[in-house]
């Protein structure tokens, strides 16, 4: 995985919610975000890709069974999950599912380093919004994370289009 955090500029940041008078590009800080990885070195390289976009609320969790148990409780305002597939006792597509009963829209970013089209067709089956596959770049990361804020802010729900998309 290579290190390098790209940031983005500043009329990158605003493509957020431009019609919001009172957006500021730091409100990108308000986004909270939660990242779900068995593997504690990925969620410590995500959770500083996220904090270098200018993210404040990122939640970070090495054990999926938490990861539900947090969702459980009532999905705490995160409003951007990050998942691995492939974890212990819970996968990331258990969680996709505990996830989608409540909040259909809500943007969810696959992580897996498997590349079976059969892994990607039962992701996109349970309404994943995004996946990529490991090991990435991080400025590709931090861009498909813009890329679902965006999304999200202007009410378009999943990818469509996108470069690396599900349904490109």
């Amino acid at each position: 995985c290579v290190c390098e955090i790209i940031l983005k500029s500043k009329e990158d940041a605003q493509m957020l919610d431009p019609s919001d008078p009172g957006w500021e590009p730091s409100s990108i800080a308000d986004i909270a975000t939660m990242v779900v990885d068995d593997d504690p070195m990925i969620t410590k390289i995500v959770e500083a890709a996220l904090l270098n976009m200018g993210m404040t609320n990122v939640y970070a969790i090495n054990d999926p069974r938490q990861a539900m148990d947090f969702l459980a409780e009532g999905i705490g305002g995160v409003q951007l999950i990050i998942c691995d597939l492939q974890m212990p006792d819970v996968s990331g597509i258990d969680v996709l599912e505990q996830v989608r009963l409540d909040f259909p829209d809500l943007p969810f970013l696959m992580l897996t380093a498997n590349r079976s089209p059969d892994a990607v067709s039962k992701a996109v089956g349970k309404g994943v919004s995004s996946y990529m596959v490991k090991p990435f770049q991080l400025g590709e990361l931090q861009d498909r994370v813009w890329q679902l804020i965006n999304r999200r802010d202007r009410g378009l729900g999943k990818e469509s289009n996108l470069p690396g998309s599900l349904n490109s």
